[in-house]
């Protein structure tokens, strides 16, 4: 039953990511390939057949399939990446006005200010470790 429900959600996660993969390939600024191995990790998981057309895939498999089975991003590729990236949150940042959310955990005794311009930041910057600590091929 629980590995149903597990099933289930890495599915509809993976088409999730899938679908912004597709977008990500049309439209400029929005990388495609990052959401295809996020997608095609889900799926393998959940459904070998969704992972076999993603890494067969002639246009984004075998960015995919490189990145999962060896660890690799050609530098060319990484480059992409990162400015897209780069580009794409500081552009938003300077556009948006700035949003924060209070969160309070009252059974810890914790109260805090999210603020959505420096979480951005900081996904960023997380994407691009997770970028740069990959092999180059």
């Amino acid at each position: 039953m629980i590995m149903n429900i597990k099933k289930t959600i890495y599915i509809i996660l993976g088409s999730i990511f899938f679908m912004l993969g597709i977008v990500g390939y049309y439209m400029p600024l929005m990388p495609g390939t990052i959401f295809m191995i996020i997608s095609a990790y889900f799926f393998m998981s959940s459904s070998k057949k969704l992972y076999n057309k993603i890494i067969n895939n002639s246009l984004y498999g075998n960015p995919v399939k490189q990145y999962i089975e060896n660890g690799i991003i050609p530098f060319k590729t990484k480059i992409i990446i990162l400015l897209s990236m780069w580009i794409t949150v500081l552009i938003t940042i300077y556009i948006t006005p700035s949003m924060q959310f209070p969160l309070k955990l009252e059974n810890l005794n914790i109260n805090f200010i999210i603020n959505l311009k420096i979480l951005a930041i900081g996904l960023t910057a997380i994407g691009t470790m997770v970028v740069l600590k990959a092999k180059n091929k």
